[in-house]
């Protein structure tokens, strides 16, 4: 069984400090034993101190395919330490019906309040990441399934294999309000032509120690500064505008 004391250390060896800003993806799954979510939550949240603030993805696309968005009630499918945090009184969810956030600490109002209408834009949370500094970390999940920061830098740099894309519904806010509003993706082609692939994406960062990795029981922990990825993806897709994809013919 995992005790907090030694998790803390771990965070801490890995490089997690006080007064960070963190963007967690993670999988409980990975660790293959039976654990507390909530150890790793409270783990973290020590290292950060009443001074920093944590960030979970609290993802959903069934606004896509014309569901109702609740902030209050739309799960998360990312993961069961989302569904905690989302679930946790002390956070803030950041109102977006495909990539909301909710958000423990510090900034929680400040990044709870923002509202933007592209998922991955420069007004996003991604983009405050970015301007605050802030740290990405992954417990047990390759880049493909979890680094959607990833889509910020291809939006930002107007990759020309993804386009914005529309998507309209229902929103229920925090006062239980509803209306009817209108939200963006930046999206590849659903013909088959393009296909996300971060494989090199993620060697790059491990290769050039942008990531900085450590087992913890049997998971892989990567942490790694979002400004110092935006840089080196930036470099990356100038070289190579398909860094991010493979191209098929279809």
């Amino acid at each position: 069984m995992m005790k907090l004391e030694k998790l803390i250390q771990d965070f801490k060896d890995l490089g997690l400090t006080k007064g960070d800003v963190v963007l967690l993806h993670s999988s409980i799954l990975s660790f293959n034993d039976s654990i507390d979510p909530q150890i790793i939550i409270d783990a973290i949240l020590n290292v950060l101190s009443t001074e920093g603030t944590l960030i979970v993805p609290t993802y959903n696309w069934d606004f896509c395919k014309g569901k109702s968005f609740d902030i209050q009630n739309t799960r998360s499918k990312c993961g069961v330490i989302s569904e905690i945090v989302r679930n946790n009184p002390d956070s803030t969810r950041v109102l977006h019906p495909i990539y909301s956030h909710s958000v423990i600490g510090k900034l929680k109002e400040e990044i709870g309040k923002m509202k933007y209408k592209s998922s991955f834009g420069e007004n996003s949370v991604f983009s405050k990441l970015r301007e605050l500094d802030g740290k990405i970390m992954i417990i047990g999940l390759p880049f493909i399934l979890c680094n959607t920061f990833a889509h910020h830098v291809e939006e930002m740099m107007n990759v020309d294999y993804r386009f914005l894309k529309e998507f309209k519904g229902k929103i229920i806010d925090d006062g239980g309000n509803e209306y009817f509003d209108n939200f963006f993706m930046n999206v590849r082609p659903l013909d088959g032509s393009v296909e996300t692939n971060f494989d090199d994406f993620e060697k790059l960062m491990d290769n050039e120690k942008i990531t900085r990795i450590k087992k913890i029981g049997k998971s892989t922990i990567k942490l790694m500064n979002a400004n110092q990825v935006y840089a080196r993806l930036t470099q990356e897709i100038k070289k190579n505008p398909g860094f991010l994809c493979k191209f098929h013919n279809v």
